[in-house]
């Protein structure tokens, strides 16, 4: 091969790395995620703090709602959370993989337990390795109901609820304030230690309701459109900026998708 050939083809190599390949992104329409995982997240949550406050159950409740709780709460929501990156919403992923993971996790351990392979743990007690775990649900939570403010007053009051309760339980679970090293903190089920639990459960069903309430608010608007008389009475307080928002938003900057028109491929 002649020099001017190589240099030919040398210079076809190099406009061809540098170009800007002519990429199409398609997007596949689906069914807001968020509907499925606060489902999920409102069966269990409802369930199991109503269980903690006490109105109803046994102390071997636990081990007959454990598959419940980790199918629909846990496995369920985890899928909706995953469906999340599909949808392009962050919220939905962090918060529903992150609690759709926590029930799962709490399936199996009363899985466990009912198998007798672990002994039961009140939740009126030092409960220290739930309290490492509970750190993080509280972080993210936290920063999730932040986000939330730039959506709509309900889903805002779910996630703030159940920051609360999470924090609150948080502390319990991490206080030993008890002199036997079995018990800790434990103080039956009348002292300030449950009387701390039961308020944070209550903060836990309002989270649950206002969870049942947006996923109303998504089936009925399918269903009626937006415009209906039903779809109305479910007030949900959209915030201008949501009402603002396109129907579609353009690249948000994913890995791989750069912004701008691609570059004409050279003949």
């Amino acid at each position: 091969m002649s020099l001017y050939g190589h240099e030919q083809d040398e210079k076809r190599r190099n406009q061809m790395l540098e170009q800007t390949p002519g990429v199409q992104i398609y997007l596949q329409p689906i069914a807001p995620p968020a509907a499925l995982g606060l489902a999920g997240f409102a069966g269990s949550t409802w369930i199991t703090s109503s269980y903690i406050a006490n109105w109803w159950g046994s102390p071997d409740s636990p081990t007959i709602f454990f598959p419940f709780v980790g199918i629909f709460g846990g496995l369920a929501q985890f899928i909706a959370g995953l469906q999340g990156f599909k949808a392009r919403d962050t919220l939905v992923t962090v918060i529903n993989t992150m609690w759709g993971s926590f029930w799962i996790a709490i399936g199996i351990l009363y899985a466990f337990v009912a198998a007798g392979a672990l002994p039961p743990h009140s939740v009126h007690t030092h409960f220290p390795e739930l309290a490492s775990w509970f750190v993080v649900l509280c972080v993210f939570t936290w920063s999730s109901a932040l986000a939330a403010t730039a959506r709509d007053v309900v889903l805002s009051v779910c996630l703030f609820s159940l920051a609360v309760g999470s924090t609150i339980a948080c502390c319990l679970f991490a206080y030993n304030g008890g002199t036997s090293p079995d018990s800790g903190s434990g103080d039956g089920l009348s002292g300030g230690v449950t009387r701390g639990i039961k308020a944070a459960s209550y903060f836990w069903m309002l989270s649950a309701l206002c969870a049942w309430w947006r996923v109303t608010v998504y089936l009925i608007e399918e269903a009626y459109g937006p415009g209906h008389a039903i779809t109305r009475f479910f007030v949900i307080g959209r915030t201008p900026m949501e009402r603002r928002a396109p129907l579609i938003i353009p690249g948000l900057g994913e890995p791989g998708v750069k912004r701008g028109v691609p570059k004409p491929t050279p003949v």
